[in-house]
Formats: structure tokens, C-alpha cells, sequence
């Protein structure tokens, strides 16, 4: 990646730089870069040695590729995402990206991995991605885990949300918040936005909740999906169908509550003109 190249957005760890110097498009943002979990993930894992997989059906029931490794049944957060901030095309996993042309890798490569977690040592990346231009950051809170079928069939009684798991999701989401306030106190010209998961997931209507055939967590593989897919929340016992992410991705990129985002949302984050 060039050195010396400005203004970059970061959501849930995704990054827009202003490559304007290279780059001419219609997008909102020239650059869009992704890290994450198994909710962004887009391929990185079909080839590792993990059991967190989704590249076969019924995954990707409603993508137009097919099972490609989202652990959905379409699109994902990321791919809707960048939809809304004018990308033509998704961006490429990092398992694909060495296939892409040079302009293509300069709008952005999805470093999401399922089963990714968080580790001391990653808190250098923030100076790191700061070092290479990541001026505009915005990060997603936890979302209700403790409501998911699997943490309920797991860690509860079978039938409602598992309280301490979702008591220890705000506590990490409380302390995030202030990590956003101390991130943009430290940095000057950057900023750092928060995306409030567990408010705008558990505003969304219930009206479905799990599709047909799930293993523990994931799908069980060529396993019947329910035909009603666009009224269901979660497509397996972990992450939400296609329909659901549509709803969280819009409420991220323009928030319709004070508590969806903050201090703004993605779009309002996307506009300022920051320079170093």
C-alpha cells in the first residue's frame, strides 16, 4: 500500500483513505477497507485450516455467486455497506485480492476472518493504520449475543436471551464508547465514530427467527433453508440472514435514533473533509 496517502475510513475496522491523487469515481469515499469477524467475512476463510466455514450451501442461497463463504444467505454487513457508499462491485476478500487488478485493491480489500478475535497485541494497529492514512474510523459495538439461538441453546434455558452474556456486551460497549471519546481527543485529525449494534439489532421487528437445518452454529451443509428468508432475523445459530443486515447497514450508514451512532453516522462521517 502507498505510504503518505490521506484520509481513510475505518468501519468495524474498515478503512477509506482519500486516494483522490489516484483514484476517480463516483463513490462517496475513493477507499474502503475491512477487518472483522465471521459478520464481515467474505471468503478468507475457505482456505484456512478452521472449522469456521461457509462456502456451501445453503449459504449464499440469495447471492448471486452462491456460497462464497458469507455466513449468510446473501449479502453481508460489509457488502451492503458498500452499496450505500456507491461502490460498484463489493470488495474483495483478501484470499482474492492478490487476482485483482492494482485500481481495484486501491478501493479496498476485506481482511475479515470468521472465529477472529480481539488480542492485546492488535491495539499497535491502531498507530499502524494511522501511519498509513486511516483518518476517518468507525467502529461497531458488540451486538446482543446473549439473544442469539445459539448462545440461548447453548449457555440458557432454550427459550430467552442469556442475561450475563449481554450484561458483559455493554460493559465492552460502554468502554468502547470511551475509546471513541479518547481516540478522538489523541487524534486530532482523525475521527472515530460508534456503531450502536445491540440498539439498532434489537429494534428490528421479530418477525422470524432462525431458518430451517442448523448445525451448533452453522448451517448444516446442503441442509433445506426456510423459503421465507427476507422475515427471518438470524439464518443460523450465530449470524442474521440478508434481510436483517440490510436493516442494521442503514440504520449504521444514516442513523434514525440519537442512539444508533455516535457521535455521527457513517454517511455524516463519509462527508467531512479532513486533511493532515
Amino acid at each position: 500500500m502507498p505510504m503518505g496517502l490521506k484520509v481513510c475510513h475505518l468501519v468495524l475496522s474498515l478503512i477509506l483513505m482519500d486516494l483522490s491523487k489516484w483514484v476517480n469515481g463516483a463513490e462517496q469515499v475513493p477507499c474502503y477497507f475491512i477487518f472483522g469477524d465471521s459478520l464481515w467475512d467474505n471468503g478468507n476463510n475457505n482456505a484456512l485450516s478452521t472449522k469456521a466455514k461457509a462456502n456451501y450451501p445453503p449459504y449464499g442461497i440469495d447471492f448471486p455467486e452462491g456460497a462464497t463463504g458469507r455466513f449468510t444467505n446473501g449479502r453481508n454487513m460489509g457488502d451492503i455497506l458498500a452499496q450505500l457508499l456507491g461502490f460498484e462491485n463489493f470488495i474483495p476478500s483478501f484470499a482474492h485480492a492478490s487476482n485483482a487488478k492494482d485500481q481495484e485493491i486501491l478501493r479496498g480489500v476485506n481482511y475479515a476472518s470468521g472465529g477472529a478475535g480481539i488480542r492485546n497485541e492488535t491495539a499497535r494497529n491502531n498507530l499502524t493504520l494511522y501511519n498509513f492514512g486511516a483518518r476517518k474510523v468507525a467502529l461497531f459495538g458488540l451486538g446482543l449475543i446473549g439473544c442469539t439461538p445459539g448462545s440461548i441453546a447453548m449457555y440458557g434455558n432454550g427459550t430467552s436471551c442469556v442475561e450475563y452474556i449481554n450484561n458483559e456486551v455493554q460493559m465492552f460497549n460502554t468502554k468502547l464508547v470511551s475509546l471513541v471519546d479518547e481516540l478522538n481527543n489523541n487524534f486530532q485529525d482523525t475521527k472515530f465514530i460508534y456503531v450502536n449494534t445491540s440498539s439498532v439489532s434489537s429494534s428490528i421487528p421479530a418477525t422470524g427467527n432462525l431458518t430451517a437445518n442448523n448445525g451448533v452454529l452453522t448451517c448444516i451443509p446442503s441442509g433445506t433453508a426456510c423459503p421465507n428468508r427476507a422475515e427471518h432475523i438470524m439464518w443460523d445459530a450465530a449470524h442474521p440472514t440478508e434481510a436483517a443486515y440490510v436493516m442494521m447497514a442503514e440504520r449504521s450508514y444514516k442513523a434514525q435514533l440519537p442512539s444508533d451512532t455516535y457521535p455521527i453516522d457513517i454517511h455524516h462521517l463519509a462527508q467531512l473533509n479532513l486533511t493532515n
